[in-house]
């Protein structure tokens, strides 16, 4: 093979194992191929939304995914760090510190400083994170399987695979485990996945080497930043495949600095959450809210088609570094999943995004290792039939192709349905209902605008419907609209919002609850059933309407009376149409 090399390059300028490094990195057809699925796939939700737009006229607000109250959280975040660089809570009316750093989140609002929309501002990350996740994955099974075919069909499964299971008792698939789901919207999740699989690489890379690298330890850190969950897996994995190569401890003593120095810069973004969770009331609020129960036989019954055939690769010793941080993947994830659903940490799903890429890994090196023939010079076995002892070597070669094709029969199996069912599950969750502000009304749009440029200071006193709306689209703090961050008393105060949008209260009551809620506007949306002029008359200094839209001026009010603590917390388990996609 180098002969052949030698003489395929001579005459080139390039040595053979150059050109051979070469054709390793060169994108073939099939990777090409897979590409554009998975980039066709990660617009699939903005499609839908750009078609509801130019078909039916209707006012769009920027969001890209199921679940629209986690991108229009993180347009708030951009909406404020484009001021103070450092993000604070606008989903309440009481002065929040600004003091959250998140690298991306930063950037965009940079970006929305120079008069970029946050909307695109955060869409933006979107062909960063569907590259850095294809080309992670795409390393991940070239270095760790030799063969093309079992390279492809790693690559396959890690970016598509997905399993039906059952949820809360509805049948569906969980989103978190299926890679292209977290680029409708989570465009952070899909990048920490990426650093994470590029800093496990770089690391078995450097150790192989003997070399003190901090490339691992940079790539772990960006992970932590921008999704804890994973930073806390990588950091599990490098600990738990160095303890399982102890055998190698007395060669590597002197190397000690490698893992340590990963192990602590990962570490560092992950001790900055636990300090604003300790320090910041509204992140430990947040945390409180977020604690919540994943039954943890769904995720397994989804994964089971992945993680059985994963299992006989378990059978057999790594043959190489990379093999043993691979084996202890999953099992980081499943320690992650744990400590998040003990209540030190919270979103406990949130451990297993990427789990695909391990799995798929393994579960091609397992079946790869299954022997499906009988060894040669066995003997028959007593009672079975004639001519069964092994199969003959012609045989054996006309077989190839018949289990080459069966096994690209079950990656598609293992890919297609699940990804059609989200595809079409999608195409219905995103049409426009009652309540979902990925769409609005034209009037409500106005209203937005006229809070977005009106000069006066002051938060918002709205439905939830709009509330959620309100920091991304004015920068304006608002009283309600997210239960992770609109704590304490979130639902609560959410019903008691609604109960004076709908007339439910006397103009007395109407008017201790806006002059106590600290609001200096009280928007009202096209769905509200009550004219508040009147009752709100003895607050207001001006009215403007936009249609079936209004907004209601209130003399300066004091600071909100509402109380810091709720007993029992009231948290919002996002679960529509009874599938809990995303926690």
């Amino acid at each position: 093979m180098r002969a052949e090399l030698a003489i395929a390059t001579r005459g080139t300028g390039a040595t053979p194992f150059a050109r051979e490094r070469s054709a390793r990195r060169r994108i073939d057809r099939f990777e090409l191929a897979v590409l554009g699925v998975f980039a066709a796939v990660s617009v699939w939700v903005l499609a839908l939304d750009l078609w509801q737009v130019v078909a039916h006229g209707r006012v769009w607000t920027g969001t890209d995914g199921f679940f629209v109250i986690d991108q229009l959280q993180y347009l708030a975040w951009i909406r404020d760090a484009s001021h103070h660089v450092l993000a604070s809570n606008l989903f309440v009316l009481r002065p929040t510190p600004s003091d959250y750093f998140q690298p991306a989140i930063a950037i965009s609002g940079a970006l929305s400083a120079l008069g970029v929309a946050p909307w695109l501002a955060l869409l933006l990350w979107k062909p960063v994170a569907v590259a850095g996740a294809f080309f992670g994955v795409r390393a991940y099974a070239r270095r760790s399987l030799t063969r093309r075919p079992e390279r492809r069909a790693a690559l396959a499964l890690g970016l598509f695979f997905g399993s039906f299971t059952v949820v809360y008792g509805s049948f569906g698939v969980i989103g978190d485990l299926f890679p292209g789901f977290l680029s409708w919207g989570y465009p952070f999740g899909l990048m920490a996945l990426a650093a994470m699989a590029f800093a496990l690489l770089a690391y078995d890379r450097a150790r192989s080497a003997g070399t003190l690298s901090f490339t691992p330890a940079l790539l772990g850190a960006l992970a932590s930043s921008l999704h804890p969950w994973q930073g806390e897996v990588l950091i599990l994995v490098v600990l738990g495949a160095e303890l399982l190569s102890r055998r190698d401890w007395a060669r590597t003593r002197s190397r000690l600095m490698l893992p340590g120095v990963t192990v602590l810069a990962t570490g560092v973004p992950l001790l900055y959450y636990a300090i604003l969770g300790r320090f910041d009331l509204s992140w430990g609020l947040a945390r409180e809210a977020a604690m919540h129960s994943f039954p943890l036989w769904s995720i397994a019954l989804a994964l089971a088609p992945l993680a059985l055939p994963a299992a006989f690769a378990y059978r057999h010793r790594p043959l190489s570094f990379l093999g043993t941080l691979t084996r202890a993947w999953p099992i980081a994830a499943l320690v992650v999943y744990a400590v998040s659903a003990s209540g030190v940490s919270a979103t406990p799903l949130h451990a297993f995004e990427g789990i695909t890429v391990p799995l798929a890994v393994l579960a091609v090196e397992g079946v790869g290792r299954i022997d499906w023939r009988l060894a040669p010079g066995r003997r028959q076995a007593r009672g079975s039939a004639p001519g069964w002892r092994r199969a003959p070597i012609g045989w054996a070669a006309c077989l190839r192709p018949s289990r080459r094709l069966v096994g690209w029969l079950l990656v598609a199996a293992a890919t297609i349905p699940a990804s059609a069912y989200e595809l079409g599950t999608a195409r219905d969750f995103m049409a426009p209902t009652p309540g979902n502000a990925n769409f609005i009304t034209g009037d409500e749009g106005r209203a937005l605008a006229y809070l977005s440029h009106d000069h006066d200071a002051g938060g918002v006193l709205t439905r939830f419907y709009l509330g959620a709306l309100v920091p991304a689209q004015t920068g304006r703090r608002t009283f309600v609209g997210n239960c992770a961050w609109s704590e304490p008393r979130c639902t609560p105060r959410a019903k008691r919002a609604q109960r004076l949008f709908d007339g439910s209260l006397t103009p007395r009551a109407a008017r201790r609850f806006v002059s106590r809620s600290g609001a200096r506007f009280v928007l009202a949306d096209c769905e509200s059933g009550a004219d508040l002029t009147g009752p709100l008359a003895p607050l207001t200094v001006s009215v403007h309407r936009f249609g079936c839209a209004t907004v209601y001026e209130l003399a300066a009010t004091g600071p909100s009376a509402a109380p810091l603590t709720e007993s029992p917390v009231h948290a919002a388990v996002r679960a529509p149409r009874g599938q809990q996609r995303r926690a």
